[in-house]
């Protein structure tokens, strides 16, 4: 095939070595540099060898996007302080829900998930079975942990269960919609046949356990779910609710090669448990463990 600074359809799929089926998808998804002239797909010669080069680039780093973890970002640090250049560990925290999407669409090499599936018991694999629906998966457990109510040091307002949040002066902050935590507090709430209505500061939504319990901290609220691991670095109370499982799930046909292999070879047990007095409330009884 003679090479043109700009190549049609046929001539990009050709270059590519995939089909044209395949390069309609690239454009409809905005990954592949192209123009559109006369009613018809052109593909600058340059921008697609740079766009090559930065492909080639990127599969040597990983995408993790998920749940908000402390112990997770932790990790990740010292993955990358081990293996830069050569391979980079990048964190999305997007919640659970949303890095079982990103994982799907390819997005993502690994989802971090804690998701409470009520009618099974059962953590994460219901939900990664519907999101990952005829694909093959591998789940790897990272660490249980205690979640529950963080509160002002020393309690100031006696907070012991759920049912005193619906105090009318009491102020909660919430976590955002598709997050673990709040998948687990809605769940808490129903069984306790507490409607949201009467949560003040239900509707109040942030992202991670830091910044939760610091808004508790500065004051501005009075109670919000986290982890204990919190807590413990914040100087909160913590009224414990329940313990939870959070893990890691890839494609299956990417596990066994790098750069996944080699960060999933990083959570062995003896790394982790080094660190039970540093991170209050995890337990590395399965870490390591392969779920399904």
């Amino acid at each position: 095939m003679e090479v043109k600074n700009l190549l049609n359809t046929k001539e990009i799929a050709a270059y590519l070595k995939i089909n044209e089926k395949k390069v309609y998808q690239l454009i409809q998804e905005g990954s592949i540099p192209c123009t559109r002239a006369t009613g018809k797909w052109l593909f600058p010669l340059g921008q697609i060898n740079r766009w090559l080069e930065e492909q080639t680039e990127l599969a040597k780093s990983i995408l993790i996007a998920g749940s908000d973890d402390p112990l997770l970002v932790n990790l990740i640090e010292e993955f990358n302080q081990i293996h830069f250049p050569k391979q980079l560990i990048f964190h999305a925290a997007v919640g659970s829900q949303k890095g079982l999407t990103a994982l799907a669409e390819g997005k993502a090499q690994i989802a971090g998930v804690h998701l409470f599936h009520p009618p099974t018991g059962q953590y994460n694999i219901p939900y990664v079975e519907k999101h990952l629906a005829g694909k093959k998966f591998v789940i790897v457990n990272l660490a249980y942990r205690r979640q529950g109510l963080l509160v002002q040091p020393g309690n100031p307002h006696n907070l012991q269960k759920l049912s005193d949040l619906t105090r009318k002066k009491t102020r909660f902050i919430n976590r955002n919609p598709g997050s673990g935590t709040r998948y687990l507090f809605d769940f808490l709430l129903e069984k306790e046949h507490i409607t949201s209505n009467r949560i003040n500061g239900y509707d109040t939504e942030l992202v991670t356990h830091l910044e939760t319990g610091l808004e508790i901290l500065k004051g501005n609220a009075d109670a919000g779910m986290g982890i204990e691991y919190v807590a413990h670095l914040l100087n909160l109370d913590f009224v414990p609710l329940i313990e939870e499982r959070f893990d890691l799930v890839a494609m299956k046909d990417s596990f066994s090669a790098p750069p996944l292999s080699n960060f999933f070879a990083f959570l062995e047990p003896e790394r982790l448990t080094l660190k039970t007095a540093t991170f209050k409330g995890y337990d590395f009884r399965s870490c390591g463990s392969i779920l399904s």
